[in-house]
């Protein structure tokens, strides 16, 4: 019987432009807006311009161009593809499908690479499906693990090895390898390094560079451990502390792609909604405010739980990604929240008001928004994906991820209760399928994170507000994806890379 991986190379190796579903090419379109709206906005900014400063020293000529440099400069695919990629991580002005930030590679790696293989449009798009669609399936296996989110930076050296293998013209033994390769020798971001510094940039840029250079190596022969999804002390066993290996099937049937989500704010996904209700009270005089109190779920609460160790000082544009009283303190000095705001320059301007807004933001877990999370969620999470998982090795790997999140507000006991809810939402009688990546379920999701906000003024009064899908989210119907990108693409690149090497969209 094949490999896990030689399954998933062989779906990629055939899939072929005109199998991509319209909705999924339309989605990968917004995606490309998406990311070359993120990567526009931290050119000029400090942490951007020191990556790319950073490339240029050592970056070699060739055909690709090198943002955030000299708009002139041509250089290698890899050194192009590193600071392409660290400049769209940089202010998390991106966008995520469900259980994979995969755009820095899904987009990157066929825009880049694309000016060494002069690759036609169907041949980037079936890339970037390819990339999409495999990552998704692997953040998904290692959703009870150590890392979450963004810090899932796996997904990009299986992405980028897939993506540049479909290009570089790899038939499916060489792609099995490619995959094979990438997965054998990931690198594991560490906390201290992406909640704060100038490393957060580099999250997706190191493993992306694997990923290319698996295919390269792949391309000339070169062999990887075909089984390391598969054997017990393989990339599962490295990544996942309860393997969900059911979530990597499904291939070609139910596309992760329309999960797709677009950020309309620079941060965190968790922090959106709780600024979708922020926005929604309409312009707030920010020195008349006494207190916001906030009530979310879990994945919000203990996001910003994490990053209250780094978040003391003054703030960075990384530490107020994760932050709801710092994000929510910008929104209310600026009366946005835009990439405008989140730079090192605007932050030092309006410390000494943020911090005092900051102060009088209050958090507080709500567990009826957790439990619309996980209802949501089990739409992409059915009972199936746990069955052969066990509810001992379950109950570990929930123990693991507790002990690994300390700063998280729940107890076991209420990690206990989410799988709870994840397991047992989908017996309902709306669910059609037990399947794993259900088109019907995905026809239906709907990301999920509500939260409640409430402004109290100097004077008694004090206004609501509350959102659950967030804008430029998989089922918003304020703003969808595709025009949540559209935006921020007319807004923060326009005419200016229109027929350019700049215009990814």
């Amino acid at each position: 019987m094949a490999s896990t991986v030689e399954q998933i190379a062989g779906w990629a190796s055939e899939l072929d432009a005109a199998s991509v579903p319209r909705r999924v090419s339309e989605l990968c379109a917004a995606q490309r807006r998406s990311i070359a709206a993120a990567i526009a906005v931290s050119a000029g900014d400090g942490p951007g311009r020191r990556v790319a400063a950073g490339v240029q020293s050592w970056a070699a000529p060739g055909p690709a161009p090198l943002v955030g440099g000299d708009r002139d400069q041509r250089v290698r695919v890899e050194d192009a593809l590193y600071a392409a990629a660290a400049l769209s991580v940089a202010q998390d002005y991106d966008d995520y499908l469900c259980f994979a930030h995969s755009g820095h590679t899904s987009v990157l790696v066929p825009w880049v690479l694309g000016h060494e293989t002069a690759a036609d449009d169907d041949g980037r798009l079936v890339a970037q499906v390819a990339a999409n669609e495999i990552a998704a399936r692997l953040g998904g296996a290692c959703l009870i693990g150590p890392l979450n989110g963004q810090m899932w930076s796996f997904v990009h050296a299986a992405a980028a090895s897939i993506a540049s293998g479909l290009l570089l013209g790899l038939g499916a033994r060489e792609l099995a390898h490619a995959l094979a390769i990438a997965l054998s020798a990931v690198p594991r971001p560490l906390v201290p390094g992406f909640m704060a510094p100038d490393t957060k940039l580099l999250t997706a840029s190191e493993p992306a560079l694997l990923g290319l250079r698996a295919a390269r190596l792949a391309a000339a022969g070169v062999t990887g451990p075909l089984d390391v999804l598969d054997h017990p002390r393989g990339f599962l066993w490295a990544f996942a502390y309860a393997p969900l290996p059911r979530l990597l099937g499904n291939l070609g049937t139910g596309w992760a792609t329309t999960t797709l989500c677009v950020k309309p704010y620079p941060g965190c996904a968790y922090i959106d909604t709780s600024i979708d209700a922020l926005e929604a009270l309409g312009q707030i005089e920010a020195e008349a405010v006494a207190g916001v109190d906030v009530q979310a779920g879990m994945l919000t609460t203990a996001m910003d739980a994490l990053s209250r160790g780094f978040t003391d000082g003054m703030p960075t544009p990384v530490t107020v990604n994760f932050s709801v009283p710092w994000s929510v303190a910008v929104h209310l000095v600026a009366g946005r929240l835009s990439p405008a705001e989140v730079t090192a320059g605007w932050l030092a301007a309006h410390h000494h008001e943020l911090r005092a807004l900051a102060g009088r933001v209050r958090l507080q877990h709500d567990w009826a928004a957790t439990t619309r999370s996980a209802e949501a969620f089990a739409r992409v999470l059915p009972p199936a994906v746990f069955a052969g998982v066990g509810p001992r090795r379950l109950a570990s790997g929930l123990r693991r991820v507790r002990r690994t999140h300390p700063t998280a507000p729940l107890g076991f006991g209420g990690m206990m209760a989410i799988a709870d809810l994840l397991r047992a939402a989908p017996r309902s009688a709306r669910y059609t399928s037990g399947r794993a990546w259900d088109p019907h379920e995905l026809e239906t999701f709907s990301m999920t994170f509500p939260a409640r906000l409430k402004v109290t003024f100097a004077d008694g009064r004090s206004v609501e507000a509350e959102a659950a899908v967030p804008r430029g989210g998989c089922g918003s119907d304020v703003l969808p994806p595709a025009a949540a990108a559209a935006r921020k693409y007319a807004d923060w690149v326009g005419d200016a890379a229109a027929g350019g090497d700049w215009d990814l969209a």
